[in-house]
């Protein structure tokens, strides 16, 4: 009989789980994407040649509000990954979640990205604010919480440093 907790298959998890201890290299995974610009802030976010996304900016910052702004998709990325994080960590210990949410806000500065001042363009003051309903003591909930954010892969991304190699090709 399949046991399930919070939507997963607990049997099928502790077998990846296994899989990747006994076999590291069958954790590394390769994902890909591809932005196709056109025109403004509008482009479409691809990944494995299935258009995922569309992106644009509000009127405000010169778009024309056909989709999120990139910024908002960097947001729903770290809450979509710390939101999975959760509940896969409550998951593995046994803590049955009724319901998860996650809010997300920052800040930016557009004197950074239209370079006039010599600041950072990025993201500032990002805060996640979990509101879970469980059973769980808030010690545990806790535990969980951090234990999401030491192993949430887009968690470690945003707040630290990566690699990012960028290079031209010009078409004709």
């Amino acid at each position: 009989m399949t046991t399930t907790l919070n939507g997963w298959d607990v049997e099928a998890m502790t077998q990846a789980v296994t899989m990747v201890k006994e076999r590291p290299e069958a954790g590394l995974l390769t994902w890909r994407g591809r932005s196709i610009w056109d025109g403004g802030f509008g482009l479409d976010v691809r990944t494995r040649e299935i258009e995922q996304l569309r992106s644009d900016h509000p009127p405000q910052l010169l778009g024309k509000n056909t989709g999120p702004a990139a910024i908002e998709t960097v947001l729903a990325a770290l809450g979509g990954c710390m939101t999975g994080a959760f509940a896969v960590q409550a998951t593995a210990r046994g803590v049955r979640i009724d319901s998860l949410t996650v809010d997300l806000e920052c800040t930016i500065d557009l004197n950074g990205f239209f370079g006039i001042q010599p600041i950072r363009p990025g993201l500032r003051d990002v805060t996640l604010s979990f509101r879970v309903a469980s059973d769980a003591d808030e010690e545990t909930l806790q535990e969980i919480l951090d234990a999401a954010q030491s192993l949430s892969p887009v968690f470690d991304t945003v707040t630290k440093p990566v690699a990012v190699a960028a290079t031209l090709q010009k078409e004709s």
